[in-house]
C-alpha cells in the first residue's frame, strides 16, 4: 500500500468513526432526556455540535475515498455509509432553519375556538408536573394564533349528535394518539401525543356539539413543556381535520 492510500484509508476510517459517533450523539441527545439522562435543553446544545460532527466526518470520508488507489467493497460501503449520514445531516439542518425561519410564533396552545376553548378535565391529573398550564392563556395566545395560522376553524357537520360524536371519536382512535376519556354525555374526548426522539407529550381535547344544522367539533392542542412548538400542535389539528375531509371525500 502506497502512502496516499494509506492515508486515505486513514482518512477513512476516522471520517466514519467520527459520522457514528456523530449520529449517535443526534439520536441521544433526544432518546437520553427520555431516559432521564439530562435535561433537554442539553439535548438541544448537544444536537449542533454533534450534526456538525457528522458533516465534517462526510467531508473526511470524501477525501479519504478519493484519495484511495484501490477501492475494495468495504471501503466503498464505508464510503458511502459516511457520505449518506453527512448528507442527512445537512437536510436535517436546511429542514430545521426553514422551519425556524417561517417566524412560528412563541405559544404552545392552539384551538379551533379561541373564544370558547373546549377545556380540559380528566387528562388535568396527567399535567400535574407539567411546566405549562392546562388553563387557556387568552387574549395574548388568541391575537398571536390569529396573526399567524389560517384554515383552524371548527369542523361543521351535517350530522346528528350521536353520530358526530362517534364520528370524531373513530377518527381520533386513527391519529397516533393515546385516548384518555370519552364522554358522551359532555361531548368531550380527551388524549394525548407522545412524540418520538425527546419524548415531548401534547394533550389534545375534542369537543362536539350540535348546531340548527347539524353538529359541530372543536379541537384544541397544547403542548406540556416549551414555550413555541415550531406549529406542531397547529398541524396536528389540520391532520385530524383532514380525516373528516377523507371521509366526505
Amino acid at each position: 500500500m502506497n502512502a496516499e492510500s494509506k492515508r486515505g484509508t486513514t482518512l477513512l476510517k476516522a471520517g466514519i468513526t467520527l459520522a457514528l459517533i456523530g449520529a449517535l450523539g443526534v439520536f441521544l441527545a433526544g432518546y437520553g432526556y427520555q431516559w432521564g439522562w439530562w435535561h433537554y435543553r442539553i439535548g438541544f446544545r448537544i444536537i449542533p455540535w454533534a450534526t456538525g460532527g457528522v458533516v465534517l466526518a462526510g467531508i473526511i470520508t470524501t477525501i479519504g475515498f478519493i484519495g484511495l488507489y484501490r477501492k475494495t467493497a468495504v471501503h466503498t460501503i464505508i464510503g458511502c455509509v459516511g457520505i449518506a449520514l453527512s448528507l442527512a445531516a445537512i437536510f436535517n439542518i436546511v429542514y430545521w432553519r426553514i422551519e425556524i425561519n417561517k417566524g412560528y410564533p412563541l405559544i404552545h396552545d392552539i384551538t379551533t375556538d379561541m373564544e370558547n376553548p373546549p377545556m380540559f378535565v380528566d387528562i388535568i391529573e396527567l399535567r400535574s408536573d407539567a411546566p405549562n398550564p392546562a388553563e387557556y392563556q387568552g387574549e395574548e395566545v388568541a391575537k398571536a394564533q390569529k396573526e399567524f395560522y389560517s384554515g383552524l376553524g371548527p369542523i361543521q357537520l351535517q350530522l346528528n349528535y350521536d353520530e358526530a360524536f362517534n364520528q370524531a371519536l373513530a377518527n381520533a382512535e386513527k391519529m397516533p394518539w393515546q385516548i384518555i376519556s370519552e364522554s358522551k354525555e359532555e361531548g368531550r374526548i380527551e388524549a394525548y401525543e407522545k412524540l418520538a426522539w425527546f419524548g415531548f407529550i401534547d394533550d389534545v381535547v375534542i369537543r362536539v356539539d350540535t348546531t340548527s344544522t347539524g353538529s359541530i367539533i372543536d379541537i384544541r392542542s397544547k403542548s406540556r413543556i416549551g414555550r413555541g412548538d415550531l406549529g406542531v400542535n397547529a398541524k396536528r389539528i389540520k391532520r385530524y381535520k383532514a380525516t373528516f375531509k377523507a371521509l366526505k371525500d
